[in-house]
């Protein structure tokens, strides 16, 4: 496995021979981390190596629309940026609906070679973290996913962006409590 990424890393990046037969004889970390770290190599050119190794898709920018805060509540954000994880989910019903109409344009009659989509992508950035994976699954429910490699960075971008949409929608719900309350009392010393 680990000629195969040298080979694709040399075949795909012209990255010479010599300088990956150095990291042949380094025993101080992964094969990848030492690359990086030595600049011979950057993340993103780690993950499209892996793309083609793994035959996983590298996405550099996730897909922000998709992301969901229904598992805000059951998974730990420290867990997500801990293990540079992140579930994208599909569109709700409500929001298949709206694209409806452009989907029969494009259906075709052959609906028995139709496969059903993922009800989720599951971005990672390390293939190591398959525990971690296999955890967040279990915990998510997702019965199918799509699996995709990213940055370090989009992840955990949309980590943080979900959990500070959560937050946000968690305040604003307290404000308009507060506002409520505030007409109503209002209301009562008004009318009393």
């Amino acid at each position: 496995m680990k000629n195969h990424l040298l080979q694709i890393l040399n075949q795909r990046f012209g990255i010479p021979e010599e300088e990956l037969g150095k990291i042949k004889t380094e025993k101080s970390g992964r094969t990848g981390d030492i690359l990086i770290k030595k600049k011979i190599i950057t993340e993103t050119q780690l993950l499209e190596a892996f793309s083609i190794q793994y035959n996983i898709p590298f996405l550099p920018r996730l897909p922000f629309n998709r992301i969901k805060t229904d598992y805000i509540e059951t998974i730990p954000i420290q867990f997500l940026k801990k293990h540079i994880i992140v579930p994208l989910f599909k569109d709700s019903p409500e929001d298949q609906a709206e694209h409806a109409d452009q989907e029969k344009l494009s259906e075709t009659d052959d609906s028995e070679h139709k496969t059903e989509e993922p009800e989720c992508i599951l971005a990672i950035n390390d293939i190591a973290g398959f525990q971690a994976l296999d955890d967040l699954v279990r915990i998510i429910g997702a019965h199918q996913f799509k699996l995709v490699f990213s940055t370090q960075s989009a992840i955990l971008s949309a980590i943080n962006k979900a959990y500070d949409f959560n937050r946000d929608s968690a305040e604003q719900l307290v404000q308009n409590l507060e506002e409520t309350e505030e007409i109503s009392v209002d209301e009562i010393e008004y009318t009393a």
